[in-house]
């Protein structure tokens, strides 16, 4: 489960955000993650639960976003908007077709990062 190691490395950037501003609780933690991390968000709110017991961010809400991912084609040069099929969130593995001319050559261009986009604290 990557989503706990993940869980944590939000805690700690949320955590030394905090300190840097003398909060006393983080209140919330606003993130942006690619459709394409494989991240299941309900693991991730549970696992970010655990990872913030009994810290300044214990009761903290984290909010999820999800963007979602696009390729481009290396024969036509467009970009199309992809998502995850079921079997590729078990396995980890698709490869993803070019909306415009079918080609499946393409490489992923968005989806496949995470970003803590606020934090919010009380001082």
């Amino acid at each position: 489960m990557h989503e706990f190691s993940f869980a944590l490395d939000i805690f700690k950037v949320a955590e030394a955000t905090a300190l840097k501003y003398n909060a006393k609780r983080i209140t919330e933690v606003l993130l942006e993650i690619g459709e394409l991390t494989l991240i299941v968000p309900e693991l991730l709110q549970r696992s970010f639960e655990m990872a913030t017991k009994g810290t300044i961010a214990e009761g903290a809400r984290l909010t999820i976003t999800i963007t979602p991912g696009k390729v481009k084609c290396r024969d036509c040069n467009k970009i199309s908007e992809v998502s995850i099929t079921r079997e590729a969130q078990l396995t980890g593995l698709q490869l993803f077709k070019c909306s415009h001319c079918d080609s499946n050559n393409t490489e992923i261009v968005e989806g496949k990062k995470a970003n803590v986009k606020n934090i919010k604290i009380q001082e």
